[in-house]
């Protein structure tokens, strides 16, 4: 349900940024600004997705390794 909601959201914030580039020229610092910011978090989400994957792959690997050493 969760990521459902965030899909939503991200849907809703993508329709926004389409329209709003739609209607500010791109020459136009505020349009400019707005594509930086989405892009920024947009980094920042991927940054958090790699840093959970390195945090699980270090959790199989711990457990392969005692898995291992117990057997």
């Amino acid at each position: 349900m969760a990521r459902r909601s965030a899909l939503d959201h991200e849907h809703r914030r993508d329709v926004a940024e389409r329209l709003a580039l739609e209607y500010l020229p791109a020459e136009e610092p505020a349009g400019i600004k707005a594509q930086i910011a989405r892009k920024e978090e947009e980094i920042d989400q991927l940054r958090q997705a790699v840093a959970g994957l390195r945090r699980r792959l270090e959790e199989l690997e711990d457990d392969g390794r005692e898995r291992n050493q117990a057997g």
